[in-house]
């Protein structure tokens, strides 16, 4: 539908949240990384001139340096033109709240935050 109808603008938001398959898993989420890829990679055969967005989760509990740098990675091969990006904060009666424990400083939190604000910037430069 957006392929064939000029009037409908080109920008596609479609939250990834991880670029990490076991931060995923922990997230409940149903998709992989890859997976994410080829649904980016199907969109963009139809829809060339399409533009993506999307929302992030840094400092989900347990993820480790690496696993964000795997965040970091699909962001740059996807190129979003807009990210938004949160630290992961606590919340009652949440899944992960009654499963793990928020165990990363929020200064850590926030340097990740950090790091993906300013790809994503660079991005659109």
């Amino acid at each position: 539908m957006i392929a064939k109808n000029p009037k409908i603008g080109r920008q596609i938001h479609l939250p990834v949240q991880s670029g990490d398959d076991e931060v995923l898993k922990r997230m409940n989420r149903w998709y992989t990384a890859k997976e994410y890829i080829k649904l980016i990679q199907k969109i963009r055969d139809k829809i060339p001139d399409g533009t993506f967005s999307t929302d992030i989760i840094v400092g989900f509990p347990g993820e480790t340096e690496e696993q964000f740098q795997h965040t970091v990675d699909l962001c740059k091969k996807v190129g979003f033109v807009k990210a938004y990006v949160a630290m992961y904060s606590d919340r009652l009666l949440t899944y992960a709240h009654t499963h793990f424990r928020d165990a990363l400083p929020y200064q850590e939190k926030k340097r990740r935050w950090g790091r993906l604000e300013r790809l994503i910037y660079t991005n659109n430069k």
